[in-house]
């Protein structure tokens, strides 16, 4: 495949004779929607005839009581401060989600409209240019650090989620994180963000589009509290004394907690942002700069997984020249820069596809795959469930999909036959012998590149940004950093091995988030240039010296928007739910047999699995091991081996209410005549499927927030305590037959109140039915595609996130709380 980049224009180039004009124009559209008004309450004058100096002018009158201006910097005394956004005012005031109203108290009303991603930009640009440095100045603010320029995903953030947490403020990557969908991204301009959600169709989702910028940037030492990086690692977790380094304890298995290297961030350096490039003679002082970026994404999946059976031995039907082309191997279709002028400089978009996976075809015919027969012990290969399980290395390395789709087999005469409609599933898929189809979905990774030729002498080295085109996230209100950061600082130490405690393992599995990893970016990419030492790419930093402020007030955000950056992602558990992981080869760089330099760690996106709903599904029906924001529908099937509820779906959004499931897959029904619980089979049920007939429905699990999470994660932890649960094992005996939110005017909650004098929460409050079981479960004799469980005793529960009440076999209410 070539890896020509093509380097494109902003569409926004040339959109101004000067940057004031462009802050001129923005001003003159939003000023009669109501930011006039919203302005002059802190004495600042939209409508002023001469307007630079209008910006410039201290303003002593800034009112940070009114709505969404609380977090604006303590320092920030002028409408734009040169080069420093989160001083400017202005900027803060059209780049902040919590900025929604004018007026105060009763008298507040909505804004009108809101800036365009444009509008905040050119202001963000006039911030910068206001006063351009010169490149002796940079350098002068580097301290003689080492300086380039670097392409950043990056995102204006209330202060709750900033590098420092001192105030709102811009945070960077060097890695984005962009999601596919049926529907084209769409900017919702009042949360200042993207949402998935298409209004009155819950079957579709949309795109989520991710921002670039060019950086110059300088190479310096971490500060915690300061430039960064965010949870600056620094090699133990305070919240239970877990050592973060080594490969024997940590927030995950393998192969290591942050890292392959024993060190800290004290001991790294980061790429930190010095001062944004953009076209025009306003940028770097007494120069006239022109700022081009290339985008470039691959997916290999399929190619991936024929290298892999090759490898052992295994000739699935195709080798060199083919898979060398599409679709084994492609470029195009999964995200382009935007050109609509709106959407400002290099807003990178994954491109929409009716369906999020398709039948692979390879000239013009169905492409398919011969299923290797599954060998026993440690092969390379096996069938998972329903699923070709293509196993890791013995690092944990993945070198091609975890998991392949097996279950659609193409007789003689082309006709595709579903082994879901056959009994004994997992063996057909075990023997193999078969012509399986290729699906693929059009996720991928790739680099951000950025050309700058009239800085070529003075900043030769440019760094590109890794960019991840990810999966959908079903679960886009509830990112990894705020997991870690309740799980760290709120969750009682007792809980947390009722929560995430793996099988065989004696310390709990904590979250991760992508922004925690200390792994370098995908080496396989040829072109990216990536370099193998280069372990922070995923980090959240912010501008240098940014936190050497003044703590002003800190609230969350009432608007919900998706954060694009890693840490909102999910970091890499084996493989993972965003982005997996490979390694290179040890190697005898000096070929003299008497030394090793050992493989290095990089993330990439072919370890997932092809297309990726089969990844999908079986970690989200082992959701207790993956403690991350996805989808626990351990309860959707029967009681699993190893694995138990973490944070149950209610009843409505995996189908056992008024509305169909969200995944396609009902959930358990009790048949109290027969002393059972009827199941779907885990192995039965297939994302693929679901996917291709366009079957899930984001409407209702998608609007899960951060509190509906957190609060039912650990009412779930209040149950097995309150059910006398110390070890996993005891976990494993009891299953959910229902949950849902609990009703004010529920008759059991008078009676349990009633009984024990004790009042639950009235914002976060569940009722669960519980059942203990002796036994996994058999097939049932009627239908091949259900599984029924023998159930003891029915325990009811009303639970809120720290008092439980339970009602016994003889009717008698009892109070469980959890103090240490």
């Amino acid at each position: 495949m070539s890896s020509f980049r093509k380097f494109v224009e902003s569409a926004n180039s040339g959109r101004h004779n000067t940057l004031l004009s462009g802050v001129q124009t923005a001003l003159q559209r939003l000023g009669p929607l109501g930011w006039t008004k919203l302005m002059a309450q802190h004495g600042l004058d939209l409508n002023a005839k001469d307007l630079a100096a209008e910006l410039r002018r201290p303003l002593p009158d800034i009112d940070r009581s009114a709505s969404g201006f609380g977090d604006f910097s303590r320092e920030g005394a002028r409408a734009i401060e040169p080069r420093s956004p989160a001083r400017s005012l202005l900027y803060h005031a059209l780049a902040s989600p919590l900025v929604g109203v004018v007026g105060r108290g009763a008298h507040a009303k909505p804004l009108n409209g809101f800036p365009t991603l444009a509008e905040i930009e050119a202001v963000e640009d006039y911030v910068f240019g206001v006063e351009p440095p010169s490149i002796e100045d940079l350098r002068a603010a580097a301290a003689g650090a080492r300086l380039a320029i670097a392409v950043y995903a990056l995102e204006y953030r209330p202060g709750v989620g900033t590098v420092h947490q001192k105030h709102a403020d811009l945070v960077f990557a060097r890695t984005g994180i962009a999601r596919i969908g049926t529907d084209e991204a769409r900017y919702d301009d009042a949360a200042r963000g993207f949402s998935p959600f298409v209004p009155h169709d819950g079957h579709r989702v949309r795109a989520l589009a991710c921002r670039y910028s060019a950086f110059i940037a300088a190479l310096v030492p971490g500060t915690k509290g300061g430039h960064g990086p965010m949870r600056f690692i620094d090699g133990t977790d305070a919240a239970n004394g877990l050592s973060l380094l080594g490969n024997s304890a940590g927030r995950r298995s393998a192969p290591s907690a942050v890292s392959d290297k024993g060190v800290t961030d004290a001991d790294r350096l980061f790429w930190v942002p010095l001062h944004k490039l953009f076209s025009g003679n306003e940028c770097v002082r007494d120069r006239t700069i022109g700022v081009r970026l290339a985008a470039t994404h691959r997916n290999e999946k399929i190619r991936r997984a024929h290298l892999r059976f090759l490898s052992n031995g295994h000739f699935a039907g195709w080798s060199e020249p083919d898979i060398s082309e599409t679709p084994f191997i492609f470029n195009d279709g999964i995200a382009e820069f935007s050109n609509a002028s709106p959407d400002g400089s290099w807003l990178l978009k994954p491109m929409p596809h009716e369906r999020l996976a398709e039948p692979a075809e390879y000239k013009g015919k169905a492409l398919t795959y011969l299923v290797p027969q599954s060998l026993p012990g440690d092969g390379p290969w096996r069938a998972f469930q329903s699923s070709l399980n293509l196993t890791a290395q013995p690092s944990g390395a993945r070198t091609a999909p975890e998991y392949l789709h097996a279950r659609h087999r193409l007789d003689p005469d082309g006709r595709t036959e579903d082994l879901n409609d056959l009994p004994d599933i997992i063996n057909l898929v075990s023997q193999g012998g078969y012509w399986a189809r290729h699906y693929v979905d059009h996720t991928g990774d790739g680099w951000i590149d950025v050309e700058c030729s009239e800085l070529a002498l003075d900043l030769p080295q440019r760094l590109p940004a890794y960019s991840i085109v990810a999966a959908p996230d079903f679960f886009p209100f509830v990112d990894q950093t705020a997991l870690m950061q309740w799980s760290d600082q709120s969750v009682l130490p007792s809980l947390l091995n009722l929560l995430w405690d793996a099988p065989q393992s004696t310390m709990p599995q904590l979250p991760q988030s992508l922004s925690d990893q200390r792994y370098a970016a995908n080496l396989q990419l040829t072109g990216a240039s990536f370099d193998p030492l280069d372990d922070t790419i995923t980090a959240i930093v912010g501008c240098l010296d940014s936190g050497d402020t003044s703590q002003a007030q800190l609230t969350n955000g009432t608007r919900l928007r998706v954060s694009m950056l890693p840490d909102a992602a999910a970091g890499v558990f084996a493989p993972g739910w965003d982005v997996s992981y490979d390694r290179t080869s040890e190697s005898d760089q000096d070929d003299d047999g008497r030394s090793l330099d050992p493989g290095i760690t990089f993330l990439n996106n072919y370890g997932l699995g092809s297309p990726f709903m089969e990844d999908s599904k079986l970690c989200a029906a082992l959701a207790a091991f993956w403690p991350a924001a996805a989808p626990d529908i351990t309860r959707t099937f029967a009681p699993s081996r190893s694995y138990a509820t973490t944070t149950p779906l209610t009843d409505e959004v995996i189908g056992l209410g008024a509305a169909a499931p969200w995944d396609g897959v009902c959930g358990p029904v009790l048949k109290e005549a027969d002393g059972v619980v009827e199941y779907p089979t885990l192995a039965y049920a297939d994302y693929v499927e679901t996917a291709l007939k366009q079957g899930f429905d984001i409407s209702e699990i998608g609007k899960t927030t951060v509190e509906d999470y957190v609060a039912r994660t650990l009412s779930m932890g209040l149950v097995y305590h309150a059910l006398g649960v110390e070890k996993h094992d005891d976990k494993l005996k009891w299953s959910v037959l229902s949950f849902r939110p609990l009703e004010d005017n529920d008759p059991d909650l008078a009676a349990a109140e009633a009984a024990t004098g004790r009042r639950l929460n009235r914002a976060f409050k569940y009722r669960y039915i519980i059942f203990d079981h002796a036994d996994r479960g058999s097939p049932s004799p009627k239908d091949f595609k259900k599984v029924l469980v023998k159930y003891g005793s029915l325990q009811l529960c009303l639970v809120d996130p720290t008092l439980a009440l339970m009602r016994d076999s003889k009717g008698e209410w009892t109070v469980s709380e959890l103090r240490r």
